[in-house]
């Protein structure tokens, strides 16, 4: 029997040819994923410029030529992170979240925080005037109903939708 220490052929090859451990190969995956996730970010606060949100997050103060250098900044950034995983004889995961399911899930949060507005809610903040509370639930059963609508959306037609891709 073997001393626990000795390394299996397999790892031992591994090591001989400068691979890395799998632990190792983790790490290196999981941080190349995490860039790619910033890079996501930076081409969000790019793209806030074309958002239609009342509420934007960011003054967009790069100019369409900046932008464009800075996208395709991201694009070698990315080639880069595939090369990297490349020379560990690795590869990206392929996607795992449905984005139906991405799409839900905000859906739902977005419902508890409507939920929250609601007078009920509102009192621990102070006494709420009786027409402004009709109003607010007012309010809040029309966001109510857009956000149920869009869930249908994603469920039914997105589903069939789905469906039907997936019979081709």
């Amino acid at each position: 029997m073997k001393p626990a220490w000795v390394l299996s052929p397999d790892v031992a090859m591994r090591r001989k040819t400068g691979q890395f451990n799998d632990p190792q190969r983790r790490h290196l995956r999981v941080s190349c994923q995490y860039i790619d996730r910033l890079l996501s970010d930076i081409e969000s606060v790019l793209h806030a410029a074309a958002s239609k949100s009342p509420f934007p997050r960011y003054l967009v103060d790069i100019t369409a030529p900046q932008s464009q250098v800075i996208e395709d900044q991201i694009h070698r950034m990315r080639l880069q992170l595939v090369r990297t995983l490349g020379w560990q004889h690795m590869e990206p995961q392929p996607p795992e979240i449905p984005a139906t399911r991405a799409v839900m899930t905000d859906l739902s949060f977005m419902e508890i925080a409507i939920e929250e507005m609601r007078p009920n809610y509102m009192l621990g903040y102070g006494t709420v005037p009786e027409d402004a509370a009709r109003e607010l639930n007012g309010v809040m059963d029309e966001l109510r109903s857009l956000v149920e609508g869009m869930q249908r959306y994603v469920r039914e037609d997105l589903g069939a939708n789905l469906d039907s891709r997936a019979e081709s």
